[in-house]
């Protein structure tokens, strides 16, 4: 006879599988020595591994080198535990490359890794052999390849109020090259047009593919030493931001400037933060479903120009949008490494892995830390493995430090937004 212990969805990281193992034996030591006291003699049974769920997490990670899998048997001792799965033979092919097939080697508390790198399109299978069991069988495919381009915008009111020269004004230099702020300004107003430095100042950005994305947007403060905290609160003007994890509250600018009017920075920073006063911030992560042609709901094309003396020419801002949050641009000191800095990351994840991110959010609403990059156990809903359940997915990370660098395009000099770069997705 067994007793059968059900447990509740939650939430824990692989890290803390030897913790809780440790926990659960002085918990059933404990237990022991009490029921020896008081003459109870009622045995306690738990389920075997061999009747039990298998759950399976494993992303494939764009740029990583070292693969990981993690198998756990659910329902073991208490609602905090889930006993390793020890004895699989996990693999993972290629399914264009069918001779290429991959090894994954037992490491401890139910992760196995191996060493392969992922391609950008392709598709994978995963399987795990379990002794007394059918074989779990999983398949996603890596995304494909995309782009995060930046650029800065000063404010309409900032080139109001210089109409002179002006070091930010005239120094930032776009990535589809220089503009002088104040001209385009000009000349947009003569011809009846809007322009991006009246719809959207500050940093903005652009995705730019063929491919049909699943993009998730978190953001982490980071330094020399790696991550330093999670930036908890993100917004966005993109209009087809899901609202799922929305928190109903907004974003405003909290502080007034520090300085009299006149100070630069303040009046910058104060400026661009209350225009985008009133958008809904969402715990965590920001989640846009980008359609092949990156429409964003914006309605105004912008007019811009390369020189004071070539035509206007137009870039439609549909592909553009801003993130704002509880963090700080640093458009105004030097890049040093070893202080803390916002960094974005732009991530592009599977159809498998954004629909198991989809029903993990609406399992674990009140859920605390991170969607992304945390093991989650017996989340009720998707699941695309075949035996068991849980997820078999992939990701492409994109980094972007939210700072300004001194540099050139060839021919001008001026800050420019760092490029985003792959990256791999940091834990918290």
């Amino acid at each position: 006879m067994y007793v059968v212990m059900k447990t509740k969805p939650f939430l824990f990281s692989a890290t803390l599988i030897a913790m809780m193992k440790r926990f659960c034996r002085i918990t059933l030591w404990i237990a022991s020595f009490l029921l020896a006291a008081t003459g109870c003699v009622q045995p306690v049974e738990i389920e075997p591994p061999a009747e039990r769920e298998v759950f399976v997490k494993c992303i494939l990670e764009y740029k990583k080198h070292i693969q990981r899998a993690t198998l756990l048997y659910s329902g073991g001792i208490g609602e905090d535990y889930f006993e390793p799965v020890r004895d699989a033979v996990v693999t993972i092919g290629g399914v264009e490359a069918k001779d290429r097939v991959y090894h994954f080697h037992y490491m401890g508390d139910g992760v196995y890794e191996a060493r392969m790198e992922p391609q950008a399109g392709e598709t994978y299978v995963l399987k795990a052999a379990i002794p007394g069991r059918d074989t779990l069988e999983a398949v996603t495919t890596m995304p494909q390849l995309f782009s995060i381009e930046s650029a800065m915008n000063p404010p309409e009111e900032w080139l109001v109020e210089n109409p002179t020269s002006s070091f930010y004004a005239d120094v930032w230099i776009h990535p589809w090259g220089r503009t002088d702020s104040r001209e385009v300004y000009r000349q947009a107003k003569a011809a009846g047009e809007t322009c991006l430095h009246c719809e959207m100042p500050g940093m903005i950005f652009q995705m730019d593919s063929l491919e049909h994305h699943h993009l998730y947007v978190l953001g982490r403060m980071e330094d020399s030493t790696g991550v330093a905290a999670p930036i908890r609160e993100l917004a966005t003007n993109h209009l087809l931001v899901d609202h799922m994890n929305a928190n109903g509250r907004t974003y405003h600018a909290d502080h007034e400037p520090a300085y009299a009017d006149t100070a630069r920075r303040y009046r910058y920073d104060l400026i661009t933060q209350k225009f985008y006063e009133g958008l809904p911030l969402h715990d965590g992560y920001l989640r846009i479903d980008y359609p092949e042609n990156y429409d964003n709901g914006l309605r105004n094309v912008q007019a811009l120009t390369r020189h004071v003396d070539e035509e206007p020419y137009y870039i439609n801002a549909k592909r553009y949008f801003t993130v704002v949050g509880d963090f700080e641009y640093n458009l105004w000191g030097a890049y040093d490494v070893k202080t803390t800095h916002p960094v974005l990351y732009f991530c592009s994840v599977s159809e498998e892995y954004d629909r198991y991110l989809r029903s993990v959010q609406t399992s674990f609403s009140d859920a605390k830390g991170d969607l992304l990059s945390t093991l989650y156990g017996e989340a009720s809903g998707y699941s695309n493995v075949r035996g068991g359940y849980g997820v078999f997915g992939a990701i492409i990370a994109l980094r972007h430090d939210c700072d300004l660098k001194y540099g050139t395009d060839g021919l001008w000099f001026g800050y420019v937004a760092y490029p985003a770069y792959p990256a791999l997705l940091p834990e918290l």
